[in-house]
């Protein structure tokens, strides 16, 4: 079992039990607790925590539970010089379960724009204003911004949650959109379908439950200079595929908390 710890006086009661956040910096505070393989760079306050390493009773991964703070086994990722290199590394991050990493692919204005029906299943997550339209800037820029885009790949990338993460679709180079823009030669949007596979980690019968999210991703991506280009995604709208489908809408309001 993993012990919860915190940079901050801050602290939460969740799951019966007092737990705090470890945070990446001093302003900053993540709900995890100290783990084996926590990078202890990121989480300092992890060093010289004594463990409790009994093995932890399997978990709904729609659950409350705390994830455990991410390890320090980077991946291997492109440098973020064209908008293509961080498209593949959000997907080297994810099926790497590297949150920290994929964060870093993440602009510090960063905005997730939800599909209305996964919006409406986790109103209680999203707090539209009245009247809420995803096309109105006025309204979807203000929902979803960086720090719940970094609680929920914290939540969500976790490996004593999901066996393996698999993107089987995802940006594929001459085959989806891309829209230009020559009056800002420092902003491209890419258009393209995707599907995510989850295969949870066995539970009491010893099979791992698998489920997929899919719909169509149009995301933004800016650079400070053309000159010294340093791509990031500014900007990701969700849309939904199929009306059973389970989008990007629905797991970030899954994994919010």
């Amino acid at each position: 079992m993993s012990v919860p710890t915190t940079r901050t006086l801050a602290a939460v009661l969740l799951v019966g039990y007092l737990a705090s956040g470890c945070g990446l910096d001093d302003s900053a505070e993540v709900d995890c607790r100290c783990a084996r393989n926590t990078d202890l760079a990121s989480f300092p306050n992890c060093r010289d925590i004594e463990l409790d390493l009994d093995p932890v009773e399997s978990a709904n991964p729609f659950s409350t539970r705390l994830p455990d703070c991410p390890s320090g086994d980077l991946l291997f990722l492109r440098e973020p010089t064209t908008p293509e290199a961080v498209l593949f590394n959000v997907r080297d991050t994810f099926e790497g379960f590297s949150a920290v990493q994929y964060v870093d692919q993440l602009s510090e204005d960063f905005l997730f724009v939800p599909e209305l029906s996964g919006l409406e299943l986790y109103r209680e997550v999203y707090n539209p204003p009245p009247g809420y339209s995803p096309d109105n800037p006025t309204d979807s820029d203000t929902l979803w911004a960086h720090e719940e885009e970094r609680r929920f790949a914290t939540n969500l990338l976790d490996r004593e949650l999901f066996q393996q993460v698999t993107i089987s679709r995802w940006y594929v180079a001459g085959e989806d959109d891309l829209i230009l823009y020559p009056d800002e030669p420092m902003r491209e949007t890419y258009i393209f379908d995707y599907i995510l596979d989850f295969i949870e980690q066995p539970g009491a019968d010893g099979t791992g439950r698998a489920f997929e999210v899919r719909g169509r991703i149009e995301m933004d991506l800016v650079t400070p200079s053309e000159e010294n280009p340093l791509w990031s995604i500014r900007r990701w709208r969700d849309f939904r595929d199929g009306l059973d489908d389970q989008s990007l809408t629905e797991l970030r309001g899954a994994f919010a908390q």
